[in-house]
Order: C-alpha cells, then structure tokens, then sequence
C-alpha cells in the first residue's frame, strides 16, 4: 500500500505490467554485451628510481625509495597492442615524458591514454611533493566488449581473495595463544613476571632467579613466542599493506599454505637469531662502558617490554584487520609512529629503571643506552616488522 494513496483494484494490473516490464528487461540486459574496459596489465613490480650516482634507472626498493618524490615507469606499447595506459591518481601528479613536462594529472579523475602515441621505449616519470611508496593507480586496459552473461553473478564485485588472511588470523592467533599457554602451564612464574605491566608504573628492576640465567628453558620458551608474534606481524602487515613486497606480489605464494608458513618461519628463524644475539651485543657493551652485571637485567627487561607491547599490538592489528575485511589494505604508517614511540619511551624507562636500581654512572649508562637502544629504533625489529615503510 502506498502511503496517501487509496487503494483501487485497477492499479494491481498496472503494478503486475511494471513488475514484468523489470523481469523481461533485466533478462535482456543479461544475455547482451557491452564495451567495458578491461584491466591487462598492472605496474606494481616493474617501477624504477633515478639514481644520480648511477646515471640509469635501478628497480623501485621500498626499504629505500619510499619516500623518493619521483617513480618511473617503461613503456614497451609492442607488447600490448590497442591497450591504452590507464591512470586514476589518487592524489594531484605532474607527469613527465622523457623527462619533458606531459601533463598535470588531477586527484580523483581518471585518464586513459592510447599506447599507440609513445615511442617503442618511453620513460614515463611521476612526481608528485607528497609522494610516499608507488602512484597509484595506473594500469593497462584495453576497450572491449564484455559478455555480461559470461560473469559468474551479475551483482557481483570483484573483491580480494581473502582465504590466505582468514587461514593466517585463525593459526596464527591458536598458534600464538598454545605457546603463552605451554608457558603459562609449565612456568607460571616466569609467565607472570615476563606479562608484569606493573613494572611500567614502578620504573624497578626486581631480582629474579631467571634473569641469571639467559639461555634457560624458560627464557627460550618466551623468546621464541616473541620472535613467533614478530613473524605473524611481519605477515600480517605484508599482507594487508596497500604497498607489497616481492613475496606478497606474487599471488602463486597464496595457492596453497606452504609458502606463508615458509614465510613465517624465515621471519620467526631471523627474529629469533636477532633476539638471541642481543645479549652477546649487551654483555660486549656493558663490558666495554664499566656497567658489570647489566647485561643480564638488560636482557630480560628488554624481551619483557617486547613481550609485552607486541603482544598488544599483535591483538589490536589482528581485530583491526578483521573489523575492515580482508578485502581493504591498511596504511600502518601510524602503527608505525606508535613503535617508534614506544622504543623512544622504552630508552626513558630504562634510564630511570637502571639508575634506580644499579649506582651506575649517569653519564656512561646513558651512552650506552643511546648507543644500544638507537640500534633498534633505526633497524632492529622494525625492519622485519615494518620492511616495505622503511
């Protein structure tokens, strides 16, 4: 019944005309085609950098040309007959052809030029003041005509294919939980000390048995779920990054399993390497600036607050990923932010920890933590979590 409208039997007859009208036109539409752009082609791993000391392009390297103001692109139109070189940029560009001045390209709108107007090797450079990682969005399509009957559901929107993030959140997350148990299980003590986030109120190192003992059962237990959350992270962020890695580019490594869990354990394998030789880097610096019986606490305190703080993380990102889908890339730029601030706290809790606890001079321990501490927060950790905004 519409509202404001009394009821009258000859508008059924008009009502059941219109509902046929939509059927009979809906079924027309399915059966004919239409001209419809088709992505051929995409640029994700094929961007090139100037390099002034080489005089010559070399390959996009996102550990070290993120934040490079310009990305470069060659064209070979031989290889894609009749395609045209498609561009939606999501922020304002200038677009430079053999380094002369193309065109200004707007945010938001979308430009498509023929192929068949460059030269057989063109070198097509972006530039942009605000440039961070790869432009975006530039591809290759070619105008055709798409049978609309061919497409598996006609309502459908092409989405990511989100079986390897759900495979990941589920094991990781049962994997992660089993070792915290086994620890908690067998060592209850040391579970509670290495999950003490009082220390971070009491600014106090307490004596504990285990931090005598550096390579005990225990102390290897802890950091090896440290060095398992650091890989999951590391896969995490690959995965759900809007600027991919080699490994994450390659959409054979998600057929099955076996890669991502090779992944994982290369990165659990290299953390865990890193982690252990932490100590022998503590034990030479505590010798060489006269700070006898700080390796050891400086040890434990660092995987305590590592356990501690990537363990939340690792919660936070994990809910975050699945609140947006698996579908949606993220932007950890400002996760990114917030480990930096945590390792430039963690030196401030260290310094007041150690000088409270320990008659060290002030003027050698803070040296030593700049030195250690800044090793860290430069490359450390943040380079297998973070390597693509590094």
């Amino acid at each position: 019944m519409i509202p404001f409208l009394s009821k009258s039997a000859h508008m059924l007859p008009s009502r059941k005309t219109m509902s046929r009208f939509f059927l009979w036109a809906l079924l027309l539409l399915s059966g004919t085609s239409q001209a419809a752009w088709k992505r051929v082609y995409s640029f994700e791993r094929d961007w090139l950098v100037y390099q002034e000391a080489w005089k010559s392009f070399l390959p996009y390297v996102s550990s070290k040309h993120y934040n490079y103001h310009s990305k470069s692109l060659e064209l070979h139109p031989e290889d894609f007959p009749k395609a045209y070189l498609a561009i939606s940029p999501t922020e304002n560009y200038h677009l430079f052809l053999q380094g002369t001045l193309f065109m200004a390209l707007k945010k938001g709108e979308t430009y498509r030029f023929p192929l068949d107007r460059f030269k057989s090797k063109d070198i097509l450079t972006v530039y942009s003041e605000n440039l961070e990682g790869l432009p975006k969005d530039f591809r290759l399509e070619r105008d055709e005509k798409v049978a609309i009957v061919a497409k598996a559901d006609f309502f459908s929107l092409e989405t990511r294919y989100g079986a390897p993030f759900s495979n990941f959140f589920i094991l990781s997350l049962l994997t992660v939980m089993a070792c915290l148990a086994i620890l908690f299980a067998a060592y209850p003590r040391v579970f509670s000390s290495f999950y003490r986030f009082s220390d971070w109120i009491r600014w106090e190192v307490k004596d504990e048995v285990w931090m005598r003992r550096p390579f005990a059962l225990p102390n290897l237990l802890a950091l090896f779920t440290l060095s398992l959350i650091t890989s999951c992270l590391a896969y995490l962020i690959g995965f759900k990054s809007a600027q991919k890695e080699e490994f994450f580019s390659n959409a054979d490594n998600f057929v099955t399993i076996l890669p991502s869990i090779g992944y994982i354990f290369s990165k659990l394998g290299l953390s865990f390497a890193l982690f252990i030789s932490r100590f022998f880097v503590y034990y030479l610096f505590t010798d060489l600036f006269k700070l006898k019986g700080l390796a050891n606490v400086h040890y434990f305190k660092s995987m305590q607050t590592n356990l501690q703080f990537f363990t939340v993380l690792f919660a936070v990102l994990c809910f975050y990923a699945v609140y947006v889908g698996p579908a949606s890339a993220i932007d950890f730029t400002y996760f990114l932010y917030v480990v930096d601030f945590y390792f430039a706290f963690r030196f401030i809790y260290f310094f007041q920890s150690f000088q409270r606890s320990f008659s060290y001079p002030r003027l050698f321990l803070f040296i030593y933590l700049l030195i250690i501490e800044g090793q860290i927060i430069l490359f450390g950790i943040r380079e297998l979590i973070f390597p693509t905004y590094i």
